[in-house]
């Protein structure tokens, strides 16, 4: 009867192990994941100067993000809208990012030039860990969440 219960009790410690190291790998892929989407996205806002609404810089981050394997959880992108983020959708399926744009700012200018009306856009993507006990304990917080903010923008009047 001993023998039984070092058995079990040997069998649990190493399942335990087991799910604690897969789950350390899960959150590293997505992690990377959300890491990567977040600097493209950044990347194709400043290329299409802020513009958020342009089909063809919507359509370009849909697709890298599906490339990757990149999806966020409707959760995830309901609080963030509840917090006043604006998540865009491509063809009705949202693409796992939110953005908030900030007010103008007036940069000084040099030499008597005009002076140059800027802005950035703050982002956030989601690292989507979906293991059901994990998710249901951490949701609350904002430990899943990948901010990002764009470089100035210049507004052309």
């Amino acid at each position: 009867m001993r023998d039984a219960k070092g058995t079990y009790l040997n069998l649990t410690l190493l399942f335990f192990f087991i799910m604690l190291v897969s789950g350390f790998i899960s959150l590293a892929i997505n992690y990377t994941k959300a890491y990567r989407v977040k600097n493209n996205v950044l990347s194709y806002l400043e290329k299409y100067e802020g513009n958020t609404s342009y089909n063809d810089m919507l359509e370009a981050t849909y697709r890298y993000s599906r490339s990757v394997g990149y999806r966020a959880g409707q959760d995830a992108l309901g609080k963030a809208e509840a917090e006043g983020y604006t998540c865009p959708t491509y063809n009705g399926e949202p693409i796992g990012w939110c953005y908030k744009k900030n007010a103008p700012v007036v940069s000084s200018s040099e030499l008597g030039e005009l002076p140059i009306k800027k802005f950035t856009v703050d982002i956030v993507v989601f690292v989507n860990l979906n293991i059901p006990v994990i998710k249901q304990m951490l949701s609350r917080f904002k430990f899943f969440w990948m901010s990002g903010t764009t470089s100035q923008i210049p507004i052309m009047d």
